[in-house]
């Protein structure tokens, strides 16, 4: 676990799904703390995504695994990488 000021952080490469507008894309998570994470797309960032955009973060495999959604919004793109601001947590409800 790294130590940025006084938040807290979790490098890992856990397995996850980015939502964009209904449809979903996969990757890993590089690292991801309370307030945001950092996403390593399979594939470049879809098109029309851009700074501000809500999105949602799924992690692992499949979101029966772990039924957890974040609410998020994309905070920063650079290729296949996506930073984003962490807005709101959903557990257990049936997610899209």
């Amino acid at each position: 676990m790294g130590r940025m000021g006084q938040r807290f952080r979790i490098e890992g490469h856990a397995k996850c799904t980015l939502h964009f507008a209904g449809l979903a894309y996969a990757g890993e998570i590089e690292n991801i703390s309370l307030s945001g994470a950092l996403v390593n797309l399979d594939s470049e960032v879809p098109g029309g995504v851009h700074p501000g955009c809500q999105c949602a973060l799924t992690l692992g495999g499949t979101q029966d695994a772990y039924p957890v959604q974040y609410t998020c919004r994309v905070a920063r793109l650079g290729g296949a990488i996506v930073g984003v601001q962490i807005l709101e947590l959903t557990y257990g409800e049936t997610m899209h």
